[in-house]
């Protein structure tokens, strides 16, 4: 919407007449007014927004104003508390009207009917619907629910909404616009605004002007009664002395006389109106009362000094009035205009004391003049001097009734002619499409914050980094006694459990990788018989690397048995897919005996031994000597015994085994091993438990991998003592967002 605020004086070209009020050319003052609560509050009034409609959905809720399937026509709010509380509405199958609220913690609830008187103690309406089945449809689609509204709370939600901008400074015209979520509420507010911006400044105005002629009026009548008092004394003093006329009276010591005697009340009626003044600007001024003293001042000898500092302070008095509008007496702005007309009301006071002890001292010579002359003419008769002194003082009024009725008169014409012409120069237009919030901005912000977010992401990844990803990164962490066997590689595909690929695809690179390990175990010690293997914690595969590890030495045509004696949480039976019912648990204790609990695998010269069901006491188990005589006994029959113990990083019970074992073996996984479990190692060799250690990093990620692999969740301890943790490989079914974190090595923890 388009205002233009223009003001006009048509008294200065019709009579050339100087128009008391003022053009101003700041725009500053209608600004502020249309930005302000106040004018808001009453523009909002106008609206009969008594109450407010909404529809509350799963996601939005929705004012419907003038839009909604039903009204609210209230006769009566008797509780006040009752204001700003949703009252929400319900209907049954008999299509009876339920509507509920809460007041201070208390629930209430009335029932009725569509159009006809709901009264209890809170209020008196009628909700009116023009289709009862419409609004029945409503209220179960969504909640509709209506709200009794207090001037100040819809000003408060409301008023952020609009915007005031000024366009044209040199034709004095200003935009309102205001958005929110109704465009026919919005359009109505704009339209409210305007009208009462118009309506207030002309009423505003007109009572200023009726202030003022009532003044003038009051003065007049002063000034009538007087003159009237005046002619009488005449009158009655010309009946008494047989002095028809003043000219009887042309001594020229009487002139005189009456000249001084006029110019001592003339002084003395401009120290009143001096004295008048400083006693109402000692007081904390106010605009009223100083801009009635205007007219008091007209014709005096101080008029032009006086009366421009006076409308200075009248200046700064309807800032003030202005400013309180929007603020309160505490704000900085009322306390600067505070001590600014302070300042100013003194610089008046201080410049009017000087005029009236002028005044005084004029009083003074006057006084001494009119004894020294009416000495003169003390043979006059009384009669005649008494008759002069009424006559002086009828001239002085009617001096003065001629000098105001003159000032009414230009007043008038002037107030006549100054034409206020503020107007409406465009209509707001109604937008169906949502101005805000911008689809573009929103874009090039996700954007933005997606490429910071992934920067930080790196650089957090990169600060955090403490994962062992490369056979060359191990080496130069690893201790100098612990040798490397080689590295198994990630192959893309998915097990739940490990498994003896290595059998089941020779040809593969895992299958190349554990020959590669097998030949460099010959290096090491070409006589061994037992080998140990272990990790620091579960997850890291080192029941897969002995699944493999056994299935391709016992491929190379030596008689090879695999041991499960992670008692704790075994998964040796799972990689043969057999049952785990007899096993290591049970053979140390001498419940089976070795040829029961051996078991045959495909390979001709692969067998295993499963944990078997897990014992209270895993630890005293391992360490027992009936195990120690169960692994003499399966080296009179086997070429290679292997080991899976349990992982040392949790339990201690593994690390006998890789002392005595001729091949100790310890596991990690790439990209996901830390690197503060190599710490465990040197621990190891710190404490002489091991005297030697080979190394073998899983899982390691190369272009030439095969397309076999597997992936499998492992927890450690009777109930786990580690997390659930697999191995993951790439999908099909991968989002991009997946994909970036698996990149990045946190798919692991999105899977989760």
């Amino acid at each position: 919407m388009l205002l233009q605020l223009e003001s006009k004086d048509n008294a200065k070209e019709v009579m050339d007449i100087q128009g008391i009020k003022k053009d101003d050319d700041n725009m500053s003052y209608e600004i502020e007014l249309l930005k302000s609560q106040f004018l808001f509050n009453k523009a909002l009034k106008t609206l009969n927004l008594h109450i407010s409609l909404f529809s509350k959905g799963s996601v939005l809720t929705e004012e419907k104003y003038k839009s909604s399937v039903f009204n609210v026509q209230p006769f009566e709010l008797k509780d006040s508390s009752l204001v700003d509380i949703p009252i929400i509405l319900t209907m049954d199958e008999q299509e009876n009207l339920f509507l509920d609220y809460v007041v201070r913690g208390v629930k209430y609830g009335i029932k009725g009917k569509v159009n006809e008187h709901l009264i209890n103690k809170h209020f008196d309406i009628i909700i009116r619907a023009h289709d009862v089945k419409s609004l029945k449809k409503a209220i179960e689609l969504n909640q509709l629910y209506f709200k009794f509204n207090s001037i100040n709370s819809l000003s408060a939600r409301l008023l952020p909404g609009l915007k005031v901008v000024p366009i044209n400074l040199a034709a004095k015209t200003i935009q309102l616009v205001y958005t929110g979520q109704n465009p026919l509420l919005c359009y109505d507010i704009c339209v409210a605004i305007a009208n009462t911006f118009i309506n207030y400044d002309d009423d505003k105005k007109r009572k200023g002007d009726e202030n003022i002629l009532k003044f003038i009026d009051e003065q007049l009548e002063n000034l009538s009664l007087q003159l009237s008092h005046s002619k009488d004394s005449i009158m009655m003093l010309q009946s008494k002395t047989g002095f028809m006329m003043p000219e009887q009276f042309e001594n020229s010591v009487y002139e005189q006389v009456a000249s001084l005697q006029e110019q001592y009340l003339a002084t003395e009626e401009e120290k009143r109106v001096v004295e008048s003044v400083i006693f109402k600007l000692k007081d904390e001024p106010n605009r009223l009362d100083i801009y009635r003293m205007l007219p008091e001042m007209l014709g005096k000898s101080y008029q032009i000094l006086v009366t421009e500092k006076i409308n200075e302070l009248l200046d700064l008095l309807e800032q003030k009035e202005n400013l309180l509008y929007q603020v309160t007496e505490e704000h900085t702005g009322v306390k600067v205009l505070n001590k600014r007309i302070q300042l100013k009301s003194q610089s008046i006071v201080k410049s009017l004391n000087v005029i009236n002890e002028r005044l005084k001292g004029d009083l003074n010579n006057l006084k001494l003049k009119i004894i020294q002359s009416e000495s003169k003419i003390g043979n006059l008769p009384e009669k005649k001097i008494e008759f002069g002194r009424l006559s002086r003082i009828q001239e002085l009024n009617e001096k003065y009734f001629n000098l105001l009725t003159e000032n009414k008169f230009l007043y008038s014409i002037s107030d006549a002619g100054y034409t206020s012409n503020k107007r409406i120069l465009s209509m707001p237009s109604m937008s169906e499409l949502p101005v805000s919030p911008s689809r573009g901005l929103i874009f090039i912000s996700f954007v933005a914050i997606g490429f910071v977010l992934g920067l930080a992401l790196l650089v957090l990844k990169y600060l955090m980094f403490n994962e062992v990803n490369l056979l060359d990164d191990l080496k130069k962490l690893l201790p100098h006694k612990a040798t490397t066997l080689g590295n198994v590689p990630l192959v893309k595909n998915d097990m739940q459990y490990s498994q003896l690929l290595a059998y089941d695809y020779p040809k593969s690179q895992l299958a190349e990788s554990f020959r590669n390990i097998r030949t460099n175990l010959n290096y090491i010690n070409t006589t061994y018989q037992t080998i140990a293997i272990t990790s620091s914690i579960s997850g890291e595969g080192k029941t897969f690397v002995a699944l493999n590890l056994a299935g391709i030495i016992a491929m190379s045509g030596k008689k090879t048995i695999l041991i499960d004696l992670d008692l704790r949480k075994p998964k040796i039976h799972l990689g043969f897919n057999v049952s785990n019912d007899k096993g290591m648990s049970g053979l140390i204790i001498n419940q089976y005996s070795i040829e029961d609990c051996v078991q045959k695998s495909d390979i001709e010269t692969l067998d295993f031994i499963t944990a078997g069901p897990i014992p209270p006491n895993p630890s005293e188990l391992i360490i027992s000597e009936s195990f120690k005589n169960v692994l003499k006994k399966l080296k009179e029959t086997y070429d290679v015994i292997i080991i899976d113990n349990p992982p040392v990083g949790l339990v201690s019970d593994g690390i006998k085994n890789l002392t005595d074992a001729d091949i100790p073996i310890y596991v990690f996984k790439s990209h996901y091993s830390k690197r503060t479990f190599i710490n465990k190692i040197q621990e190891l060799f710190d404490m002489q438990q091991l005297k030697s250690l080979n190394v073998i990093l899983n899982g390691v990620k190369s272009k030439g991998s095969g397309s076999y692999g597997y992936g499998y969740g492992y927890g450690y301890g009777y109930g786990g003592y580690g997390e659930e943790d697999s191995y993951f490989t790439e999908e099909p079914s991968l989002t991009l967002l997946q994909k970036i974190l698996k990149k990045f090595g946190f798919y692991r923890i999105f899977k989760k």
